[in-house]
């Protein structure tokens, strides 16, 4: 069921399905509720009540301010939750929206029951920045230009091997430009000021960091240094790119059902 909030003069757009705990779901850059979490809400639903928002500047999400802002990200979440009558809830964040999950357990540490962080880093250094400045230019000179390299920094070499022809990544390419946010360069922005190093020290709940072997747009080393400075936190790597919703969902679902159920 899609709903909305009004958190100060932005309306957060997000969804609600099934029933149980609650479980909080934070996309990526680029990502939307819709595509990023369909697989893992079928799988996952039945079990808990799942909230996934679309952070401001996300298609159906309105925001008049432009410049995304960690704590303004975070209330809108925090919100999201609220208005549904949840108290305590897990959370599961991918790319940017594990920055995000783990600023929300950092600063809601009562509230969260789990943290699961997928493919996150402490803090953007300069290859990053240059990365998402990058990202933040070829958005907005051309949407399937930018889907084309985000598929080809964004999968594994194994990848490549589900496909007979340069023509079938071209029409990938053009589908996956077509589904971005619209948000998408106010995101890649925001990547470029991360630095979540001061909160990591503050989150209290059991967290699952999740790497990625095959992970050039966030290396692995990177999440791996992540998980160092959690205290107690789990790690665990999935052999996949960045973008392991779409190449590795199966084993992705897998790793986050088995640390919801051992914490619920």
């Amino acid at each position: 069921m899609d709903k909305c909030v009004r958190v100060g003069n932005v309306d957060v757009a997000y969804s609600v399905d099934g029933e149980g705990p609650g479980l909080l779901l934070v996309h990526g850059t680029g990502g939307t509720y819709e595509n990023t979490w369909g697989d893992m809400i079928k799988s996952l639903s039945g079990h808990y009540k799942i909230i996934s928002p679309n952070y401001h500047c996300s298609n159906d999400t309105k925001d008049q301010t432009g410049k995304l802002q960690m704590d303004d990200l975070i209330e809108q979440h925090i919100q999201a939750v609220q208005q549904e009558g949840i108290g305590k809830f897990h959370i599961v964040g991918y790319s940017l929206g594990a920055e995000i999950a783990a600023a929300i357990a950092s600063k809601y540490p009562d509230r969260v029951e789990s943290v699961t962080l997928i493919a996150g880093w402490v803090e953007s250094n300069l290859s990053s920045t240059f990365q998402f400045d990058l990202w933040q230019k070829l958005y907005h000179l051309d949407r399937t230009l930018f889907a084309q390299f985000l598929i080809h920094t964004g999968f594994s070499p194994d990848f490549y091997d589900r496909f007979s022809s340069i023509e079938e990544l071209h029409q990938m390419a053009h589908q996956f430009g077509g589904v971005l946010s619209t948000g998408t360069g106010n995101h890649s922005e925001l990547d470029k000021r991360i630095n979540i190093r001061t909160l990591l020290t503050s989150i209290t709940a059991p967290v699952l960091v999740i790497g990625l072997t095959y992970d050039r747009m966030v290396p692995v080393e990177q999440t791996k240094e992540l998980a160092t400075l959690i205290k107690g936190a789990q790690y665990r790597e999935i052999a996949s790119g960045h973008l392991v919703p779409w190449e590795k969902g199966e084993a992705l679902i897998e790793e986050v059902t088995c640390f919801l159920q051992s914490n619920s």
